[in-house]
């Protein structure tokens, strides 16, 4: 029986670091694909209407789409790792970039990721968490209080149940980092230098 989860993170941008920089960077697609941790190997290869035709999560197939052949070490055990192929679709969006990975045994991740203005109310600190109680990387701006932005990030796991689990907990710590890593990394492009925390 197949299932999904919703996944959500947010990661603040620096109050010196203008929002347009972090779109920018995510549409490039290129530096954003490149925090991905797990991936030993990633090619990219030609973008085909036909991937996405029946998906209705992506808009109209046009020049913004890109394709990568990507090679994932996945753990399955403490010591023990498996490498899996998969075909990630990308699409570049107003504010920000859409994705959808298909791996094998009929995992598929839906990731789209955003600039937006600063969610108020939500904990300060902490990791991904279930949509319904986000939670952003801890950080300040020096920006005045309403003007502040994040990197915004929602992924939508859909797998057999009895992978759920699993499949959650790595998604969970992979994707925090590809967010936490991504945001430091545009910080530093843009300014040449790492930001304060």
């Amino acid at each position: 029986m197949r299932s999904t989860q919703l996944l959500s993170i947010s990661v603040p941008i620096p109050g010196t670091l203008p929002p347009s920089a972090v779109v920018a960077a995510l549409q490039a697609v290129d530096p954003f694909v490149a925090h991905h941790r797990t991936v030993t190997s990633l090619e990219e290869v030609q973008a085909d209407p036909a991937d996405t035709a029946d998906d209705p999560f992506f808009g109209t197939f046009d020049e913004s789409f890109r394709a990568f052949q990507m090679q994932e070490l996945v753990n399955l055990a403490p010591g023990l790792g498996k490498t899996i192929s998969y075909k990630a679709i990308f699409q570049v969006i107003p504010d920000g970039l859409r994705s959808r990975a298909k791996a094998p045994v009929g995992v598929v991740v839906r990731a789209q990721w955003t600039v937006r203005q600063q969610q108020h109310g939500r904990s300060p600190s902490g990791p991904i968490s279930p949509a319904g109680s986000d939670s952003t990387a801890s950080g300040s701006t020096a920006t005045a209080e309403g003007d502040e932005f994040e990197l915004h990030e929602q992924v939508l796991l859909e797998c057999n149940s009895l992978l759920m689990p699993f499949i959650t907990e790595s998604c969970v710590t992979v994707h925090r980092e590809i967010c936490e890593n991504f945001m430091a990394k545009t910080f530093k492009d843009y300014f040449g230098t790492s930001p304060m925390y």
